[in-house]
């Protein structure tokens, strides 16, 4: 059964249920995590530290910063998949999770899918203690694009990212724009763009695949595509002869300014 969706929620996923949400949030952690943490040892973040982790979806990262020594306040408008000694549900365009609280403040996937993208910012800004850390990582996908533009399959996945990137339920080029918004706020700043040339059938395929299945419904409801065209886009994803690079995932991290 599809979850209700919170009042100015734009996620595209939140009517999802979560036999389909649950394992697509998996799935991104999968690519997602290996590089998030290598970026979170940076900041030198360990015991004593008290840290948010915003949007925190199935909470991979609240629980490897709890590894660390951490303690973690895991928020996200639907924490339907999270446990732990402090989970809550907050908007974070509504306002800071807390004044000036936090050593470490880290979201992902997150700001391209609210509805105030500057005052979200501001609120992840601001939930950081003075010369405390803050970090977002968000997708781009002005450059996913087919290697091959002849390959038999590059027509319907054109079709797709034109569509994806024409929606109204995410900003699909928010990576663009973290480090003018989040950087001008910040001291100390560092910044990462990370992409893959993808095989159908490898695990970003299966993720791509896996988010455009469970989608399905919501996409005919909309009638963005017929069934038949529907089929021939997953079908990219199952094609180890054809390849794509994949959307830019935008890293950028720094400290909030002491005073």
């Amino acid at each position: 059964m599809a979850s209700a969706e919170p009042p100015g929620v734009r996620y595209a996923m939140s009517e999802i249920g979560e036999e389909g949400e649950g394992p697509r949030l998996a799935m991104l952690e999968a690519i997602l995590d290996e590089p998030t943490f290598d970026r979170l040892k940076q900041t030198g973040v360990g015991r004593g530290w008290r840290c948010a982790d915003v949007g925190a979806g199935r909470g991979s990262v609240s629980k490897w910063l709890r590894n660390r020594g951490a303690e973690v306040v895991s928020a996200d408008i639907m924490p339907r998949f999270l446990s732990g000694p402090d989970v809550r549900t907050h908007d974070i365009c509504d306002g800071p999770v807390e004044d000036s609280a936090f050593d470490l403040v880290h979201c992902r996937a997150l700001l391209a899918h609210v509805a105030d993208f500057d005052g979200a910012v501001e609120n992840l800004v601001a939930s950081a203690r003075p010369g405390g850390w803050v970090m977002a990582a968000e997708p781009d996908y002005g450059t996913m694009v087919e290697c091959e533009p002849d390959h038999p399959r590059a027509e319907v996945f054109r079709r797709f990212r034109e569509r994806s990137a024409a929606g109204t339920r995410m900003d699909a080029f928010v990576g663009r724009r973290i480090h003018e918004v989040l950087g001008a706020r910040l001291d100390d700043v560092s910044s990462e763009g990370l992409t893959d040339i993808v095989s159908g059938g490898s695990l970003r395929a299966r993720y791509r695949r896996f988010t455009m299945e469970v989608a399905r419904p919501l996409s005919a409801r909309r009638d963005d595509y017929d069934e038949a065209e529907y089929d021939e886009l997953l079908a990219c994803f199952d094609d180890p002869t054809f390849r794509y690079i994949d959307c830019l995932w935008v890293a950028v991290w720094g400290k909030r300014p002491e005073g």
